[in-house]
């Protein structure tokens, strides 16, 4: 169905990415860490979903190239919630702890 889950996509690019070592990253935060991962996981779904709707546009007007923009798409506003769901799950939950010191 899916070439791969939100989850398998962020932990790819993790793997993708040149993830420097603690002190070469200075400040970044997990949150930050895991912000940037997601944004990377939006990013490439969105250049898929682009590059399918540019072959539809150049005149691929085959039911299967409109079928899969479609679930390009889809899948893009799957990580979209889902990262904005997991954003606002963790900022509520440190809120939360923080009101507890």
């Amino acid at each position: 169905m899916y070439e791969s889950s939100p989850v398998q996509a962020i932990q790819n690019t993790a793997r993708q990415q040149r993830v420097p070592s603690a002190s070469a990253r200075g400040n970044a935060s997990w949150y930050s860490q895991l912000a940037t991962a997601w944004g990377a996981a939006i990013d490439r779904q969105a250049d898929k979903t682009a590059a399918l709707a540019q072959q539809l546009a150049e005149g691929d007007d085959e039911p299967a190239a409109a079928l899969q923009v479609s679930a390009a798409a889809h899948q893009l506003a799957f990580i979209s919630t889902a990262a904005a769901t997991a954003s606002n799950s963790i900022g509520q939950a440190l809120e939360a702890l923080g009101r507890k010191q």
